[in-house]
């Protein structure tokens, strides 16, 4: 029998509390004037209630956030909801602050098993991320969609992004870590091909969200890139070290 933290170190080396994260990347940024008043947030993290509380914390550091993602946490909104979101970064101050997170998400129980998370009120555990683990399951089984469900538009879409059936995923760890390159492929897509940089500086932080027991969450940062006025893309140290 393993435990939760023999898990969270063997998978994810170097994940920090959610609340340790989110203060290395306020004092990381703070200096380069993402403060309240100038940022907003664009959130792309599954819709989960899970996630919520490492939402709100985020609102409560940057103000009122813009959702991005739907399962998996890849983003989901499309070329209209990009410009939705766009469009209404604070610019009284001239350029605004465009603060991206991005992040799919994984459970690890007391015992250490990774994919679930016992939930409030719930006799047993349950899978985290459900569709990321039903695509795992899938994969596993040769039962992979061969195109994209209408009624299952979500993650038959994701599947078939994510998993190639002649090379499934060795675990759900591998299967989570191909959503967040996906996911980063995508936020700098829609941040590229907005030329968002000509009017608004970017800090892009990405990483895994990984749900203990109790509602304790982690986060695994790999990730995180600045781009000023001068349109260069930088990396930070991915949890602001």
């Amino acid at each position: 029998m393993g435990s939760f933290q023999a898990s969270l170190s063997r998978s994810f080396p170097g994940a920090l509390t959610a609340h340790q994260y989110l203060e290395r990347v306020e004092r990381t940024i703070e200096p380069l004037g993402f403060t309240k008043e100038r940022t907003l947030p664009l959130v792309s993290i599954c819709r989960d209630e899970l996630t919520a509380t490492f939402f709100d914390d985020i609102e409560d550091r940057w103000g009122l956030a813009f959702t991005l993602a739907g399962l998996g946490g890849i983003p989901a909104l499309g070329r209209t909801g990009w410009g939705a979101a766009f469009s209404h970064v604070p610019n009284v101050a001239g350029r605004g602050c465009v603060l991206v997170f991005g992040f799919p998400h994984i459970g690890i129980e007391t015992d250490g098993t990774i994919g679930v998370t016992h939930r409030r009120n719930q006799l047993l555990p349950t899978a985290t991320c459900g569709a990321l683990a039903s695509i795992f399951q899938r994969s596993q089984d040769g039962t992979l969609p061969a195109e994209i469900d209408m009624d299952d538009f979500e993650v038959t879409k994701l599947a078939l992004r994510l998993v190639d059936p002649r090379m499934p995923p060795a675990s759900l760890v591998d299967l989570t870590i191909a959503a967040l390159e996906a996911l980063e492929v995508d936020l700098w897509k829609a941040l590229d091909s907005s030329k968002i940089a000509d009017s608004h500086d970017i800090a892009v932080w990405c990483g895994v969200q990984i749900h203990g027991h109790d509602g304790e969450d982690w986060i695994w940062p790999r990730d995180a890139w600045y781009c000023g006025s001068d349109g260069h893309r930088r990396r930070f140290p991915p949890a602001g070290e």
